[in-house]
């Protein structure tokens, strides 16, 4: 619940990161673990998947409605009035434009490094994910709060005060004629040795979710990034799991591996 809870504030601000060499080379040593791993039960091929990710689906639901009460309790983070009055400082909405900032209500400040508009397609019956915008973003954690928020979302205790993510923005489809639950990603791979995984240093908003026949939901999933990769960092390789019915099912097969430039 408390993850969930997190990603809404991580997708809704678009968080993103780089951490110093010491805490880096803690974290991408992990990401090597995980990516190795990436597919050591992580996503479950029985029954158990449904009433799992029903209640993933109910928990994300219950944590929507009540998000606004929780933040307003939990976070009380006030932006000085002098960052106010930049021209940059964008105070509700979208981060559009490369070096403008937001603020999150746990004291993270957020800044577009990078945006760009994707149009790709990835077929894998019954769905279809259309990737449609990838942003990196350097988000500086200014309060001890907003530095537990992040390492807990990442599950990873050796993120810096200072660090990248990268979000990617998709729609996905099912096309069948029946409710279908989304397997989620297997992982975002951005380099030979390094991805996020649901292991950790990735928050996959779509994992869980039921979709009815027929329709279109859009989706969130933000990837912890190396510092020593952000500035260098030019494409990403993503692969879907599997598709189950309700009843748990598996309805396909992992997705091919798909290489998204930016």
């Amino acid at each position: 619940m408390k993850k969930i809870v997190i990603f809404l504030l991580l997708s809704t601000t678009f968080l993103t990161g780089c951490g110093n060499s010491t805490h880096e080379t803690r974290y991408q040593d992990k990401g090597k673990v995980t990516f190795k791993n990436q597919n050591k039960n992580v996503h479950k091929n029985s029954g158990s998947i449904s009433k799992e990710s029903s209640a993933s689906a109910s928990s994300a639901s219950a944590s929507s409605t009540n998000n606004s009460t929780n933040t307003k309790e939990s976070s009380s983070y006030t932006v000085p009035k002098n960052i106010k009055k930049s021209a940059r400082y964008i105070a509700h909405g979208d981060l559009n434009l490369p070096k403008q900032f937001s603020y999150d209500s746990f004291g993270t400040k957020l800044t577009l490094d990078k945006i760009k508009k994707v149009d790709q397609t990835i077929i894998n019956r019954p769905l279809q994910f259309q990737i449609k915008q990838v942003r990196l973003i350097k988000n500086e954690a200014k309060t001890a709060k907003a530095k537990k928020m992040v390492s807990t979302a990442f599950s990873n205790t050796g993120i810096g005060s200072t660090y990248y993510t990268l979000q990617i923005k998709y729609t996905i489809k099912n096309e069948s004629n029946s409710t279908i639950i989304v397997g989620g990603l297997n992982y975002v791979k951005l380099s030979a040795n390094y991805a996020g995984t649901p292991i950790s240093n990735m928050v996959d908003s779509s994992a869980g979710k039921q979709i009815r026949a027929g329709k279109t939901i859009n989706t969130t999933v933000v990837t912890l990034v190396p510092n020593n990769l952000a500035n260098r960092l030019h494409s990403c390789s993503i692969q879907f799991s599997s598709t189950y019915s309700i009843s748990g099912k598996s309805l396909s097969k992992d997705s091919l591996v798909t290489k998204i430039p930016f």
